[in-house]
């Protein structure tokens, strides 16, 4: 088992059991206990099981998560699950920006399933967390690294549909402006002679 390695990371992270995708119980009564599902992922990256304070935002915050976002967080914490994140002290910090910054965005362009079943996506993922935690893949360096997340990015791939689409939408009305200018000096020709 090599430290790291993409294709590994992600194979791991496609393991993941239907438990994980269960929605929180800030969203549904008999739903998962994600506050439990963090803190228990504290503890093991970090390897302090008698720890009890942590980042974690307020309950006002969790329970205005969306639903993709909160099953992203499961799916990631089965993610950090392998034994690559174990024990890792380093990481625990940078995990906080990568739950409720990175996922809340990327959750907004990938449903939650997406994650799993999708290899793009469950790339998307592992490279994200490897970035947030200032983790190099293996066998790649930092500009191989962020080069390929950025071909993978949900995000980016949707500003670049968004950009797309003003566009068009720009050439077509400047079409509409020309069609009817050229109407009108139709028109106006026909109504001088």
């Amino acid at each position: 088992m090599s430290k790291y390695d993409v294709f590994e990371l992600v194979t791991h992270l496609r393991k993941c059991p239907e438990i994980y995708l269960e929605p929180s119980f800030f969203l549904k009564l008999e739903g998962l206990n994600s506050v439990a599902l963090i803190c228990d992922t504290y503890r093991i990256v970090c390897n302090d099981f008698l720890k009890t304070e942590f980042k974690i935002p307020s309950d006002y915050t969790l329970a205005h998560l969306e639903d993709d976002h909160w099953r992203a967080i499961h799916i990631s914490i089965w993610l950090l699950s392998h034994p690559n994140f174990i024990n890792n002290s380093a990481i625990e910090d940078k995990l906080y920006n990568f739950w409720f910054e990175e996922l809340s965005e990327a959750s907004l362009y990938v449903k939650f399933k997406e994650w799993i079943s999708e290899d793009e996506r469950a790339e998307e993922m592992v490279r994200l967390l490897l970035k947030w935690c200032e983790i190099t893949p293996n066998g790649e360096n930092r500009d191989e690294a962020a080069d390929k997340l950025s071909s993978l990015s949900s995000a980016d791939r949707h500003k670049v549909l968004q950009e797309s689409y003003h566009a068009h939408e720009r050439i077509m009305k400047i079409k509409r402006e020309m069609a009817e200018k050229k109407a009108r000096e139709a028109a106006n020709t026909y109504g001088r002679e």
